[in-house]
């Protein structure tokens, strides 16, 4: 009898936090984001963002 087993995709993300308003934003993961490394700029207060957290989900 065999087996298959269905692979689950996995789509990566970035989680990046102000340090100023602490307002958080996901998005997909970008190659060469890193934990705790200045990223994009803050929508309210125009602060450099921090990567605070890289994880993956799997896809429905």
């Amino acid at each position: 009898m065999i087996f298959s087993k269905k692979e689950k995709q996995i789509v990566a993300y970035t989680v990046e936090k102000c340090p100023s308003c602490k307002k958080e934003s996901k998005r997909k993961f970008k190659q060469g984001d890193c934990l705790f490394v200045e990223s994009s700029k803050c929508p309210s207060c125009d602060v450099p963002m921090n990567i605070t957290k890289i994880f993956g989900e799997p896809t429905a």
